[in-house]
């Protein structure tokens, strides 16, 4: 899939995602709420990104593999946080080969799935490296929302869609793919997991000052899906 922001403009975005609204004031919040204590945990964090939840996730104690499809999001990866974590680049799409059975007590995965056309694989791993009482945290983009790009106008596809954000300044062309809120779920059952918790998040006030306008629209309206899943015995 051609997104050249996390790979020609990792740096810029990287940069822009510290303290902008919908990652640093809407979706990392929402996210963190869901964790669980971490210290002492193994912990895995696919689609790593720049690494902004694996620092967190070091910084209280656990230990922590970062996996990311972007060889230069690894490579900020491992100038930011060197030996104390494990990270390499991996199709995600793949799932997850170079881990083991039973590895994991928590599984993360921050605004990644929808980039995968099949994430099939992925959560069948996911359940396969968790431990027996293993947990898997994700966010992703609200079906309802991008419902609205729907190229063909059927909710019940999964579907390629060509968009441009401006999340580092000027626009850049982004694809990933939309599918309803069954197909979510549904892969999550197959997998051997169940949804605990279910949440569509909220701006923290700190939005509120920064982009009025931005929590305004996310006080009222969906804008990510954000789900704690638990491995089923």
């Amino acid at each position: 899939m051609n997104n050249p922001m996390y790979d020609e403009f990792a740096r810029e975005y990287d940069s822009a995602i510290q303290n902008n609204s919908y990652n640093a004031h809407y979706e990392r919040p929402s996210l963190l709420s869901l964790l669980p204590e971490v210290n002492e945990k193994t912990v895995i964090d696919l689609g790593c990104g720049p690494g902004l939840y694996s620092k967190f996730l070091v910084e209280n104690g656990a230990k922590v593999t970062a996996v990311d499809g972007s060889q230069e999001m690894i490579q900020i990866v491992k100038e930011k946080l060197g030996d104390k974590i494990q990270c390499y680049v991996q199709n995600l799409a793949d799932g997850l080969p170079n881990e083991q059975d039973q590895t994991f007590d928590v599984a993360v995965c921050p605004l990644m799935i929808h980039y995968l056309e099949d994430f099939t694989k992925l959560f069948s791993d996911i359940k396969r490296i968790l431990k027996s009482d293993g947990i898997f945290i994700f966010s992703t983009h609200h079906p309802f929302v991008d419902y609205q790009l729907s190229p063909s106008g059927n909710y019940f596809l999964t579907e390629k869609i060509v968009d441009e954000w401006d999340t580092v300044g000027r626009p850049v062309r982004v694809e990933y793919y939309r599918r309803p809120l069954t197909s979510i779920i549904q892969a999550i059952v197959d997998a051997g997991m169940c949804v605990i918790t279910l949440t569509e998040g909220e701006p923290d006030s700190h939005m509120q000052e920064s982009s009025p306008e931005s929590y305004q629209k996310l006080s009222t309206e969906p804008g990510f899906l954000f789900l704690k899943c638990k491995v089923v015995s």
